[in-house]
């Protein structure tokens, strides 16, 4: 009788250490399906998002006015005498759109299109444009007097949150971009002097 007692008990015992390795076991599996998938997704956000940065950067330089690297001259700017060199962006009032100037308004639009910033969370397929708010996520574009650059960040929703860890993370990218002539008789060089009187609101 009690050799029959102790071997039901030894038989429960290795029932009970197998339905706890069973659980755990299911526990790492999940969490190991969580790590790749989560992982794959930012990797292919970050990578989506360097690169919506540096075509932003590319099309915000592409919108320069390329007279300027071939020292063109014109009239100056207010109606003052003489004759002065073009600038390589319009800065004038009558030349903006909004608070935007033609390489910020190109870099933001390029940007947000290809890294698919949506304008609300809720609504995935409505992408952002230059006049919408670029925060939280979106894009700043700028410039140092010698290239272009875009900043740019979005939200990404984790495909397999992990139980107790944030359901989204922010990726964010940037890239820098020189305009370019056709040729290589340009003869205008970087002054690093800024393009605009100052950068967008952020």
């Amino acid at each position: 009788m009690t050799l029959r007692r102790s071997r039901e008990a030894r038989g429960r015992q290795r029932g009970q250490t197998l339905v706890v390795f069973a659980l755990a076991f299911t526990l790492f599996l999940f969490s190991l399906t969580c790590l790749v998938a989560d992982a794959a997704a930012l990797y292919v956000w970050s990578g989506r998002v360097q690169t919506a940065a540096q075509l932003g950067a590319q099309s915000g330089a592409d919108a320069v006015d390329p007279r300027y690297l071939y020292n063109a001259t014109g009239a100056c700017p207010h109606g003052a005498p003489g004759v002065c060199a073009v600038s390589i962006v319009d800065v004038s009032e009558q030349d903006r759109s909004g608070a935007l100037y033609a390489f910020q308004r190109a870099c933001i639009e390029a940007a947000d299109q290809s890294a698919e910033v949506p304008v609300d969370a809720a609504n995935p397929l409505v992408l952002k444009s230059a006049d919408d708010p670029q925060v939280p996520d979106g894009t700043w574009c700028a410039s140092d007097g010698c290239h272009v650059y875009a900043k740019i960040s979005r939200v990404v929703q984790l495909p397999i949150p992990f139980p107790g860890f944030p359901e989204t993370i922010t990726v964010r990218g940037t890239g820098y971009a020189a305009p370019v002539a056709g040729t290589n008789v340009a003869t205008s060089t970087c002054t690093g002097i800024a393009w605009v009187p100052a950068p967008p609101p952020r």
